[in-house]
């Protein structure tokens, strides 16, 4: 089911209380998508889980399956368009959902920054950017499917601009 396919009046239904009910706590249907949403979102981990490769594999692995295997890669295209037209949902979206996960890839490159693994001149901002927006860019505006090799070649990519020798010594 769609953003547009979502209706107040179904999920009161299938909670069994009324729709002014759902209203009460959420004003308004978008709202309440956001923390559905959030809600989909695979828990993630704050301790580094090796080398900085590693992590920003498995970051990159669980997006693909955020937006492959749960009901957020359904419902993104039309809560995007939306978006364009609702200032708070965007910034509600951005917030609850955006920014906590972007938190945790930055925090991965930061590691990777501190141990030698990456550059110091690392342009964590773009590595994120690198990583994600091709993930985004097929699933709302080319509708290709996202190659199974994806998150290894893009780790690959940002080792071979960033990556330092002591990186290459480390088995991934």
């Amino acid at each position: 089911m769609g953003y547009l396919q979502v209706s107040v009046a179904e999920v009161a239904r299938r909670a069994g209380v009324s729709k002014p009910t759902v209203y009460r706590r959420w004003a308004k249907k978008s709202q309440l998508v956001v923390e559905a949403l959030v809600t989909q979102m695979l828990p993630g981990t704050e301790a580094p889980s090796g080398s900085a490769a590693d992590e920003l594999l498995a970051l990159t692995e669980q997006l693909i399956s955020t937006l492959t295997r749960t009901p957020l890669g359904r419902v993104l295209p039309g809560l995007v368009a939306e978006m364009a037209a609702d200032a708070e949902l965007a910034h509600s979206y951005r917030d609850l959902v955006i920014e906590p996960n972007r938190a945790r890839w930055r925090a991965a490159v930061q590691r990777g920054i501190e141990r030698g693994e990456l550059a110091s001149d690392t342009d964590v901002e773009l590595v994120l950017n690198a990583l994600a927006g091709p993930l985004y860019f097929s699933l709302l505006i080319t509708g290709d499917p996202i190659d199974d090799n994806y998150a290894r070649a893009a780790v690959d990519l940002i080792l071979a601009r960033y990556g330092t020798a002591a990186a290459a010594a480390l088995p991934c």
